[in-house]
């Protein structure tokens, strides 16, 4: 049975041995190993020593072997000491071709009744077994285990206790007991051994590529940890998180790259390792990376107060990082949400005469020349005030009185002779009252009194082809705000219609006194006849 477990150990150990160099490639070290994976080792028992290399480097190796610093016989991989004495205790190192010595490994003779053995180093995640050991030569009974002196309840086997996966709360002080027979009596003997389990990898931190991380930059992560020495072939598989959230799940990879960081990148990141078969498995502590703005952006526009006319300037007002003020951007200005500038390197949108129309909603957007970052800003409204309000046509009359008095049917309504002044009416904004306007009248759509100050168009004598639909236009001097007013239709009547007018009103007035006469004479008639009648019935 014990040869049958140094063989399974030993071949064990040569798998490892080659899965450690299949994922190094190279060793710089060679690595010394037993087989049986025990310590110490008892007297008489065999014991072999492994130099373990790398694949790359075997072949046709020469060995050597060093005990406490000296030479010692043995060219081959393995160092078999097949009956172990106290002699054989010692530091033992071993050399591959002309590779670097290893590091020293003590082998422990001892010629006790009863050692506890366990492996010689012992890992997180490591299944740890011990064993009560005798010389074979003895029957024994009543294993039993302690652990800080207290009893260990997991059955024991063949004087084999078998606690499983460990972690550091499984280092401790260790006790066998066993009674041995002696004599023909049985003697209870004990063993004790301090056992240390040690960390596999120490708790993982998270680290920034850079300690000031701002917006566009190549952001990386790394989860920090160190694989104990003698366990650096160790597969480790990592995992971030921010704020909770998996941002990059379980992999080889002990970095989480961000090509182009975004302040929504920001947060509370940790990370967590485990082993391939998730045997340890730790977490880092919350590290809050707080990325920097490159920069900042808000509309502004020149003047505060804009009128008709006026050079409006819109600018996307930005502040870069202090760190980063030699950064390109490139702006664009949108209105209502439509496109009014594109992109280009300017942060500024000119409207040379601002109009009506230019009014609404604006906002800008600022990127990098590389489009990493891009911000747009908060919607600002701008209102454009009116210069003078839409003008409209005003008609005033001086009539011409000359046989007959004029009776207008129409109000408003021109005649023939009469003195028409038309009047382009509008009202100057409060605070530009002193701009200068020009006006211009049109009958029909021609043009019947060009541009000029006066806001008047008059005819002295108007004649029937003064009727029609008249409009106005008012302007600034330069041009820059310019309005018409709605279409108004002026009626012109002549003196024949004058007359039938006048005849017509005579003859509606007649008719009117007429009918008024006979009412009257009818109603007295009737009264009187009434009042007769009753006279008579009273005779």
């Amino acid at each position: 049975m014990l040869e049958i477990m140094k063989t399974a150990l030993f071949c064990h150990f040569l798998l490892f041995t080659a899965r450690f160099t299949e994922i190094t490639g190279a060793a710089v070290k060679s690595v010394v190993s037993f087989s049986p994976n025990w310590t110490p080792v008892s007297a008489e028992d065999s014991v072999t020593l492994i130099c373990n290399v790398a694949p790359t480097a075997q072949g046709n190796l020469r060995y050597s072997w060093y005990r406490n610093g000296h030479r010692i016989p043995g060219d081959h991989q393995s160092l078999v000491i097949r009956s172990a004495s106290v002699s054989d205790n010692g530091y033992y190192q071993c050399q591959a071709g002309a590779k670097e010595r290893s590091d020293s490994v003590i082998l422990n003779i001892r010629t006790d009744w009863l050692i506890l053995q366990a492996p010689p180093a012992v890992y997180e995640g490591d299944t740890l077994s011990l064993r009560c050991h005798s010389r074979p030569e003895y029957d024994t009974r009543n294993t039993v285990f302690y652990k800080d002196n207290k009893t260990i309840e997991s059955p024991v086997s063949e004087s084999e206790l078998h606690i499983g996966r460990v972690d550091v709360t499984a280092t401790g002080t260790y006790k066998c007991e066993k009674e041995i027979k002696y004599k023909s009596n049985y003697h209870t003997n004990s063993a004790t051994q301090s056992i240390v389990v040690s960390e596999l990898f120490s708790y993982p931190q998270i680290k920034v590529s850079s300690d000031l991380v701002t917006e566009g930059d190549h952001m990386t992560i790394t989860c920090d940890t160190k694989l104990s020495p003698h366990r650096e072939t160790t597969e480790l598989q990592f995992v971030f998180y921010r704020n909770g959230h998996n941002v990059q799940g379980f992999s080889l990879s002990n970095q989480y790259g961000v090509p182009s960081a975004q302040l929504e990148d920001s947060g509370n990141y940790t990370c967590e390792v485990q082993t391939s078969s998730n045997s340890v498995r730790k977490r880092s502590n919350m590290t809050q990376i707080q990325l920097k703005k490159l920069f900042s952006t808000q509309i502004k526009v020149s003047p505060d107060e804009v009128t008709e006319g006026d050079h409006m300037t819109i600018t996307c007002d930005t502040k870069l990082s202090p760190h980063r003020e030699t950064t390109e951007l490139q702006f664009v200005f949108y209105r209502n949400g439509h496109n009014v500038q594109g992109f280009s390197l300017s942060n500024q949108y000119g409207v040379p005469s601002a109009q009506l129309e230019d009014s609404g909603k604006y906002t800008c957007e600022v990127q990098t020349s590389t489009g990493s970052v891009r911000k747009r800003s908060t919607l600002t409204d701008i209102q454009i005030q009116e210069l003078f309000s839409y003008p409209q046509i005003k008609l005033s009359l001086n009539p011409v009185i000359r046989d007959h008095p004029q009776i207008k049917v129409i109000p408003d309504q021109v005649t023939e002779g009469d003195h028409m002044t038309i009047t382009c009416d509008t009202k100057l904004s409060p605070h530009r009252e002193t701009t200068e306007l020009q006006f211009v009248f049109y009958r029909n759509g021609h043009n019947v009194q060009g541009f000029s100050l006066s806001n008047q168009y008059g005819v002295p004598s108007a004649h029937l082809e003064d009727s029609g639909n008249y409009t106005c236009e008012v302007q600034t001097t330069t041009g820059s705000v310019r309005k018409r007013s709605n279409v108004t239709h002026i009626p012109m009547q002549g003196r024949c219609q004058i007359m039938l007018q006048l005849n017509l009103f005579r003859l509606i007035l007649s008719s009117l006194v007429f009918i008024w006469t006979v009412g009257l004479l009818y109603y007295d008639i009737k009264t009187r006849g009434t009042t007769g009648h009753l006279k008579n019935r009273g005779h």
